[in-house]
């Protein structure tokens, strides 16, 4: 009897044990149900996330892109309108040059009109002095040139006449005349001068030899090259030694 009551307490907290066991595990599996579908679910909004992420990147992407591209297309026509901007400038800053000096023009060209006016002559009247002036200036010319040969002819009848006369006759030379010394020779006091018959050195005509403005010595002219001419040096004038590069004036 006792057995059997000790065997069925046995069986009972088996049955218990088993029992609880059952409602532990089936505890277990609901719990582990639930947080697998929470993960499932966490997975899933990752996923969308994920997905959501990347699509807005692409099109991120795609509105970078077009904003690049668009900023080149405004920065090449940017570019043209400066380059137009800078042509119209010029343009513009030559056009007022331009009337400026137009304006200047013509404002000469009142002042002159003024003149002529205030002068109570006539264009034909004005050409007509002008040719008459320019006429005169042509016979001004003529004599002057007439002139120039008579004093010439006047020139060589003086040194044709000093070869009769001597050589301390003075022969008239062109006025102005100058040159320098290009030779000296100290032993028989004759120098060489850089000017001739060309330039209006005559026989016989005479020239002082200056340095830095101080008088240096006379010269009398003995032979006429074209452009060159030798001249003795005159002992009473001598005021200190000839040199090259002096300067000799008539």
């Amino acid at each position: 009897m006792l057995l059997r009551i000790s065997l069925v307490v046995a069986i009972l907290a088996g049955v218990a044990t088993l029992y609880f066991g059952h409602v532990k595990v089936q505890d277990k599996l609901t719990t582990l149900t639930g947080e697998r579908d929470q993960a499932q679910t966490a997975q899933r909004t990752a996923e969308d996330s994920q997905r959501k992420a990347e699509k807005e990147r692409k099109q991120a992407r795609e509105d970078l892109d077009k904003a690049s591209k668009d900023l080149a297309e405004k920065s090449t026509v940017l570019d043209a309108t400066t380059a137009k901007l800078a042509e119209q400038e010029k343009r513009a800053n030559q056009a007022s040059e331009d009337l400026t000096k137009v304006t200047g023009e013509r404002n000469r060209a009142q002042e002159e009109l003024s003149m002529w006016q205030a002068l109570g002559q006539t264009p034909e009247q004005i050409k007509a002095f002008k040719d008459q002036i320019a006429k005169v200036n042509q016979e001004r010319d003529a004599y002057a040139d007439e002139n120039k040969i008579l004093l010439r002819q006047g020139n060589d009848l003086k040194y044709k006449l000093s070869r009769y006369e001597g050589p301390d006759i003075e022969v008239k030379m062109r006025d102005g005349l100058t040159g320098k010394v290009v030779a000296v020779d100290p032993k028989y006091d004759f120098v060489v001068l850089n000017v001739g018959a060309q330039q209006g050195v005559l026989k016989n005509g005479h020239f002082l030899v200056n340095r830095a403005g101080k008088l240096v010595a006379k010269l009398r002219v003995t032979q006429v090259e074209p452009n060159t001419s030798i001249a003795n040096v005159l002992p009473d004038w001598r005021q200190t030694d000839i040199m090259e590069g002096d300067q000799v004036v008539y």
